[in-house]
């Protein structure tokens, strides 16, 4: 090869490398491209995905607050009526006065009591009802535009009999009342709707009163505004119908009749039902119930202008997309970085399924970035019961109705930025600004008055709503985050443990010392454990019958380093905490065993359901039974309170313990919810009426009446009873009065380290056998000298 033809050869070698690199550079334009688009549809995704999102809420929301607007409405005109219902039992016991004739001076009382109250459009009172529903006279008044009138008895008297012949066809006592449909009066011309109640003697029908009531005075408490602007309301019955507002609107009257007949083959329950419905090309969204004068209240919202809400959304997200299209071809790398903390949040912010609301992941979440802020609890009262009895759709549809509630309060607040949150459960919290302790405690109270003010309607059981309610309000040297969401449920747990209603938690008190006190107690415990500082109490329990001290509750007691008792409520808890109340459990057992083992007197040892779960523990309890042979004197409460979830695996234990004698009783009975269960399934023989039905036995009618009938359920199923907290004389008689068999308490004497031998003479009298010796020395003849 010459020089030359090697300088070409490079020439051509070079002139190639260019086309070879072409295509990569190609692809890696066309890939940044790509990406670009990419991150365009991305933000076209994601824009869609939030506008949907946001339209489901908020149209949802809008939903919401029209049903809680027409369940106001509902509720006032149900509270009206309820004031007419009692307004007219005292027009009753006038009527009672009006049975003899029909006076001017009758007719007088009556024509007052009609001008004073100026809803009444008429009050008439018939009397000497026959048997076919005739009256033999009465007494009418009517309202006209210059005054009262008077009319007679036979006016009208057609639709009345109509009206009262219900109330005629059964016995009414009680007394019943009849409610009549709305109807235009036939003296006045007014559109009222009339309540007719019998007056009695007795049970037997005397007269019948009828009250006529104008139906604007209903109407007035409607007020179409408070649901949508262009929302409809009007209250109807039978063929009539009455609009709270006048009509805006030719064909607005022939869109109610269309309403009306497609209502008419839909059955109106007490609680507020939604439909749909499209009457000549227009959608309307149909919210109706019935009144508790069978009045049917119905409100139509044109759906059009709920759709109108999500207008201004939709046309703000199309500028946004655009806006945000443009900016991420100019800016991709900075948009691409933005985009990726919505991604984050929108993978954090979870929702509760049942309720739509934000669930406890999105609270925390917020609380991380944004602690300066009030945060309230609301755990409602006997959920778990109410839950267990009607059923998990019973409970859903509570919560249901709880977070509408809550929602409907937040939105007349006037808070700023409050939101709603269901936590789990029957759990709730509100995130609210920052306010002054005594502010929140102004709210909490109106918070429960909120979720008291109606009963729940299921399945016609009547529900009523409690809740017991915390606040955590933060302070300036709060120790870290989510420290609020941690003082908020201490503040729930201490007003359970408190039977408060409610507790606010501002810093006063800070959580650590409730830390520091588990700490010192535990130490305490481990080392009363080590030095065998834990010890056997007696109180002594007295037999009424006999009047002898033949039974003892052995009670745990800490000693300290001096030998002081410490109470049991420092160490219990903790106990039970630390997983050490088996332990506790261990030691009384062979305390006790060993220190009655060569007694003829019984004596009883507490178990709780976590004992009794101990396999190796209820092992070790027979295994002593059969050493010590303590087991015809030996009875084991078991708390009432406790919840059993496996009463086969507590059969086993009390079959085998009964085997060697040992009896079973319930402690604290009366204080939860499983009483019968606990009976059927445990062949108890003893059961403690639980203190705080004994305490106030002497003044407290309705502790008398509930231990009363414990203590006959008790003697029906052969079961002894014994009597806690019986703590002054007075208390011991209505015990014996009772026959209740046994006392326990403060005057028969506390828990003390030695066995009471003595019984004084005058406990001694305040039992039967006391009582009845008494009785005999009153009758036995005195011999004179």
């Amino acid at each position: 090869m010459t020089f030359g033809s090697s300088n070409r050869a490079k020439a051509r070698l070079l002139a190639r490398r260019p086309r070879a690199t072409a295509p990569l550079k190609q692809s890696i334009i066309w890939g940044l491209l790509s990406l670009v688009g990419l991150f365009i549809v991305g933000l076209w995704v994601i824009s869609r995905l939030n506008l949907e999102y946001s339209q489901r809420t908020l149209a949802e929301f809008h939903q919401r607050q029209i049903e809680v607007a027409f369940t106001n409405s509902l509720d006032r005109v149900n509270s009206r009526l309820q004031q007419i219902e009692q307004d007219s039992l005292r027009l009753v016991r006038i009527g009672q006065r009006l049975k003899a004739s029909s006076t001017p001076g009758q007719q007088t009382e009556l024509m007052q009591l009609l001008l004073e109250r100026s809803e009444l459009a008429g009050v008439g009172f018939w009397y000497g009802v026959s048997s076919d529903g005739v009256p033999g006279g009465g007494v009418q008044v009517y309202r006209m535009e210059d005054g009262a009138q008077t009319a007679s008895a036979q006016a009208g008297l057609e639709l009345r009999k109509e009206h009262w012949e219900p109330l005629l066809t059964e016995n009414v006592s009680p007394p019943r009342y009849w409610w009549t449909p709305m109807y235009t009066h036939p003296l006045s011309g007014e559109p009222v709707i009339s309540l007719v109640m019998p007056v009695l003697e007795g049970s037997r029908v005397v007269g019948v009163l009828s009250t006529d009531w104008q139906l604007q005075n209903l109407l007035t408490l409607l007020n179409s505004a408070d649901i949508a602007s262009g929302a409809r309301i009007w209250l109807s019955s039978g063929h009539e119908r009455r609009q709270a507002t006048p009509l805006d609107e030719a064909q607005a009257g022939a869109i109610l009749d269309q309403v009306e007949q497609y209502l008419m083959f839909e059955t109106a329950g007490a609680a507020m039902q939604h439909d749909s419905y499209r009457i000549a090309g227009q959608p309307l969204e149909l919210y109706y119930a019935t009144t508790r004068a069978g009045l049917r209240l119905t409100a139509a919202v044109p759906r059009d202008e709920m759709s109108a809400v999500l207008l201004p959304l939709q046309k703000n997200s199309n500028r946004i997309l655009l806006l945000g299209g443009l900016a991420i071809l100019l800016l991709s790398a900075p948009i691409l970085f933005k985009v990726t903390a919505p991604l984050r949040e929108l993978k954090a912010s979870y929702t509760d399924e049942l309720t739509g609301l934000p669930n406890r992941a999105r609270l925390l979440q917020e609380l991380h970035y944004e602690s300066g802020v009030t945060l309230i609890l609301v755990n409602l009262d006997r959920f778990r019961e109410i839950n267990g009895l009607f059923g998990d759709a019973c409970g859903d549809y509570i919560l249901k109705e709880v977070a509408l509630r809550l929602e409907g309060y937040i939105s007349s607040m006037e808070w700023h930025g409050t939101r709603l949150y269901r936590l789990s459960g029957d759990e709730f919290a509100i995130q609210a600004p920052r306010r002054k302790p005594e502010l929140i405690e102004a709210e909490l109270e109106a918070l429960l008055r909120c979720l008291r003010q109606a009963p729940v309607f299921w399945q016609n059981h009547q529900i009523n709503l409690s809740a017991t309610l915390s606040a955590a309000v933060p302070w300036y040297d709060a120790p870290r985050q989510h420290s609020l969401f941690i003082h908020a449920k201490e503040a729930l747990r201490e007003a359970r443990q408190q039977g408060l209603h409610y507790r606010v938690y501002d810093g006063s008190q800070p959580l650590e010392q409730q830390f520091e006190h588990n700490q010192i107690w535990a130490g305490k415990l481990r080392e009363a454990l080590d030095s065998e500082r834990l010890v056997a109490w007696y109180q002594p329990i007295l037999n009424n019958t006999t009047g002898r001290i033949d039974k003892y509750e052995c009670l745990v007691r800490m000693l300290d380093a001096e030998g002081n008792p410490a109470s049991p409520g420092h160490f219990l808890g903790v106990a039970g905490k630390l997983r050490l109340d088996r332990h506790i459990t261990r030691i009384m057992v062979e305390r006790c065993f060993a220190r009655f083992q060569d007694s003829p007197l019984q004596f009883s040892i507490n178990l709780a359901y976590g004992d009794l779960q101990d396999i190796e523990l209820t092992g070790f309890i027979l295994e002593k039974l059969d050493e010590t042979g303590v087991g015809p004197r030996v009875i084991f409460e078991i708390l009432e309170s406790d919840s059993i979830d496996n009463y086969d695996q507590v059969k086993e234990f009390v079959d085998q313990a009964k085997q060697r004698g040992c009896r079973i009783a319930i402690d604290d009975f009366g204080t939860g919810y499983s009483n019968f269960e606990h009976l059927l399934q445990l062949q108890v023989d003893l059961i403690k009426i639980d203190a705080s039905l004994i305490r106030n036995l002497d003044s407290d009618t309705n502790a008398r009446r509930v231990t009363r009938g414990i203590v006959g359920l008790a003697r029906s199923m052969k079961i002894e009873t014994v009597a806690e907290f019986v703590h002054s004389p007075e208390i011991q008689m209505e015990v014996l009065r009772l026959g209740i068999s046994f006392s326990q308490g403060a005057l028969i004497g506390m828990p003390s380290s030695e066995l009471m031998v003595s019984v004084p003479k005058e406990l001694v009298q305040q039992t039967y056998c006391g009582r009845s010796t008494s009785v005999q020395q009153l009758r036995a003849p005195v011999t004179r000298r």
